[in-house]
């Protein structure tokens, strides 16, 4: 047998025209090779969605985009003869490669990561879910851990889904029911259980009134919206006194801004959520485009930053209807709402709310039964009577408070209390 019918045919070849021309058995072992993990990346986005991107999911983009590139203009030159020269293989290589060595630096320092993967989890998109439920609420007596890089904390639920111990529907005579209601910070996310700022107002309370019924009604990545919600459906039966809800430059930037108002509430218990732009994909698989959609004025939650006068009188409106019908209700159930305005880190750190909540804060002030407070004040004057550092208030990746936060958020509250309405 000649010795030239033995030799391996080569993986490559370069043509006379000038193209690199793979061997058809290796190109087809390559396009086969594909697809079981392109197969099992669509399999697992069908399943859980944004949370199946992985680090080699981003990376492998750039391997399948080169691909098909490669396969585009090999159709067009099976097709209508169009010539594909060395150059332009070459630079669609180079292309792809530095793209991918791009995103694998940007994977690495962690640039361009939104606040879930900062965090230690995973891409989470804020426009719809269908594991979002209409009342947010726990399973009834789960026991679940929030876990960061920086703590890990078991948490057990009430009969009713929320972070709490037990409620009695039965009221005694004299006993006065705080319902707390708002985000994770109500709910304790980076403290214990019996640390979170219901907890210890709790403790606080009952040290001086054993009448006082505290009630934790929070729900991590809850609004007011969802607040009233709960309130009116679920919590209302239990006839608090006094509502603490709490208000954040992160439910007007965050929550509203993404989920909407209270229109989001359909007949039935069915949500409608708002729809996130049609690049969410690209956004959530690339890091690179991350870097360009960032420069074109969009943050992490796709909203084109900043607010434009226009979008804050909006999002302002959807505030003010959701307090309209909360202080309603709470008027027909004989409660009084006291509203908190919830300092951040960046609101202690620059003495201002990032987002501007004075015209919502004005409104509730016309409305009976509804009372403000601003902790921001309360939260610096303690730091300049301690000569207090405020990062040991807050974790310092996370962003949420320690126990000695909690500690302090309760402390402040409790003084709004006393002064508003226990000691009158």
């Amino acid at each position: 047998m000649n010795e030239a019918n033995n030799r391996q045919a080569p993986i490559f070849s370069l043509t006379n025209e000038g193209e690199i021309q793979l061997s058809l058995p290796f190109f087809w072992v390559v396009v086969l090779l594909s697809l079981p993990y392109l197969g099992w990346e669509i399999y697992w986005f069908n399943k859980v969605g944004y949370p199946a991107f992985k680090w080699h999911t981003h990376l492998a983009v750039y391997y399948y985009a080169c691909l098909f590139f490669y396969l585009f203009f090999s159709l067009l030159h099976r097709l209508f003869s169009f010539k594909k020269d060395l150059r332009l293989q070459v630079l669609l290589v180079t292309v792809f490669s530095t793209l991918a060595l791009a995103e694998g630096a940007l994977i690495a320092t962690g640039t361009g990561d939104t606040y879930s993967e900062h965090i230690g989890h995973a891409y989470f998109s804020n426009y719809g879910s269908s594991k979002e439920t209409y009342y947010r609420l726990h399973k009834p007596y789960e026991q679940y851990v929030i876990e960061r890089p920086e703590f890990n904390y078991l948490r057990p639920c009430n009969s009713l889904g929320y972070s709490d111990v037990e409620w009695t529907m039965a009221k005694k005579k004299n006993e006065k029911r705080i319902a707390c209601f708002g985000d994770s910070f109500t709910e304790g996310v980076g403290a214990p259980f019996d640390s979170c700022y219901v907890s210890q107002l709790r403790q606080m309370l009952q040290a001086e009134d054993s009448n006082i019924t505290v009630m934790n009604a929070g729900i991590s990545g809850d609004d007011p919206c969802v607040n009233f919600v709960n309130y009116r459906d679920k919590v209302a039966a239990f006839k608090p006194d006094i509502l603490v809800q709490t208000l954040s430059s992160n439910d007007m930037n965050t929550d509203i801004a993404t989920k909407g108002g209270l229109e989001r509430f359909g007949p039935n218990e069915t949500l409608h959520y708002k729809k996130g732009p049609w690049w969410e994909p690209i956004y959530a698989l690339s890091y690179v485009s991350r870097l360009v959609f960032r420069a074109l004025g969009y943050n992490e939650l796709l909203l084109r930053v900043p607010f434009s006068t226009k979008v804050k009188e909006e999002l302002n409106q959807k505030a003010i209807e959701t307090f309209a019908a909360y202080a309603a209700e709470a008027k027909k159930q004989g409660a009084v709402l006291l509203v908190v305005l919830q300092p951040d880190q960046f609101a202690v750190y620059q003495k201002k709310f990032e987002y501007d909540l004075s015209p919502i804060v004005a409104y509730l002030k016309t409305l009976d039964h509804v009372k403000v407070c601003d902790l921001t004040p309360f939260y610096l004057n303690e730091f300049a009577r301690n000569q207090d550092d405020i990062k040991t208030y807050y974790w310092p990746q996370d962003g949420h408070h320690n126990s000695k936060g909690y500690a302090l958020m309760a402390r402040s509250i409790q003084h709004s209390l006393d002064s508003l309405y226990l000691k009158n």
